[in-house]
């Protein structure tokens, strides 16, 4: 009677096979992980909070976390939209004519230009 048994496990492949399969899902891992930072990158968040994925019951929370809560990347959107919508409405009726204080700080927030647009170097 002939072995009808085709089952085969990890132990029955060769040592080549076996190598192969390993490199192939290794590359697999590391192309998914990459592609799991650049997605957290693009919300806004650091890289690194895809370390959390390998504790267990923090990942569940921080998925839920990652969906529910708002991203940088839309909190951002929102501002800037409501930045660009005070721009064409133009400048209220209080305020017209009036230059910026000295020192304010434009819709943009620290590190752009005053309101009132960019000083260029003194010249003494």
């Amino acid at each position: 009677m002939m072995n009808t048994d085709t089952s085969y496990t990890i132990s029955n492949l060769s040592p080549f096979a076996a190598f192969g399969l390993g490199v192939v899902g290794l590359l697999l891992a590391v192309i998914f992980f990459v592609a799991y930072i650049q997605i957290i990158r693009r919300a806004g968040y650091s890289g690194w909070w895809v370390l959390v994925m390998f504790v267990p019951l923090l990942n569940i929370v921080m998925l839920l976390v990652f969906a529910y809560k708002e991203w940088p990347i839309q909190r951002e959107l929102r501002e800037l939209r409501g930045w660009a919508s005070q721009i064409q409405r133009g400048p209220s009726p209080q305020g017209a004519g009036h230059p910026p204080a000295e020192g304010a700080q434009g819709p943009q927030g620290p590190g752009y230009p005053p309101t009132g647009g960019a000083q260029g170097p003194s010249r003494s």
